[in-house]
């Protein structure tokens, strides 16, 4: 008699039991998973802030350059109208436009619908890398203490415009930002606080602390925002230009 060839099936599916049983040891629980700090990802839009001491107190200096500031300047010269990012600390959260937040383990990516700042908060234990130039927003390093995320950003270039909340190249800027349940008319909503101090030794002469708060709202979505577009169409009326309308060309497919 031919002799019988041993069957593999056994073999086989016990392999594939071991394998299953091994993924599931090794798979980590839901629980273990998930992380021991909170999530700040959505979109929030700002719900007020608060500055102490305000007016925030000017140095001698300083007083002297804002008197000069006013004399010189007009309401028509606001930064705002020249689409001059406000900045930190200024940015969080005061305009009336939605706020993206991209949270990450290596990082926290903010992006405001007015004016399209952009800010990247880097965590300190994913090694940040360094901060090549001045800029609006500075570099921003994190760490978390317990569930509250503390921001230091430095390398601020200087905001000059004296009848707002002005910052020298030597501005300090740390943050403390938690979120919080609050009951509002029966309904638990999220909000995000962010605790601002501003140290500015050039500037003011005591620490400058801003209060500001933005509540999540997942029922919005990013919109396109420029400011750009009325200082275009003064220079096209200036020059005397029309823009061709586009629209007005013919579509083939229709003919």
């Amino acid at each position: 008699m031919p002799s019988r060839r041993p069957s593999r099936a056994r073999p086989v599916i016990a392999g594939l039991a071991a394998v299953a049983m091994s993924l599931i040891v090794a798979a980590p629980s839901a629980a273990q998973t998930a992380s021991p700090h909170p999530d700040f990802s959505g979109i929030w839009f700002p719900a007020g802030s608060q500055q102490t001491p305000n007016p925030a107190p000017l140095t001698e200096a300083a007083q002297k350059l804002r008197e000069q500031y006013a004399a010189e300047f007009e309401l028509d010269d606001d930064p705002g109208r020249y689409c001059v990012w406000p900045g930190m600390p200024r940015a969080p959260w005061g305009a009336p436009f939605a706020i993206e937040i991209i949270h990450r383990p290596q990082d926290v990516t903010i992006y405001w619908e007015g004016y399209g700042m952009y800010r990247k908060i880097y965590m300190a234990e994913h090694a940040p890398p360094p901060s090549p130039i001045p800029s609006a927003m500075g570099h921003s390093v994190a760490h978390w203490e317990g569930e509250t995320l503390v921001v230091e950003t430095t390398n601020l270039k200087p905001y000059p415009y004296m009848t707002r909340l002005a910052t020298t190249s030597d501005a300090h800027v740390v943050e403390r930002l938690t979120l919080e349940e609050r009951e509002v008319d029966g309904e638990l909503r999220k909000y995000l606080v962010d605790e601002i101090v501003l140290t500015d030794p050039k500037m003011y002469t005591e620490p400058v602390r801003i209060r500001a708060q933005a509540q999540l709202r997942p029922d919005l979505q990013m919109l396109e925002y420029t400011c750009t577009d009325a200082l275009w169409d003064e220079y096209l009326q200036e020059r005397g230009l029309t823009l061709p309308d586009v629209d007005e060309l013919p579509n083939p497919s229709e003919d």
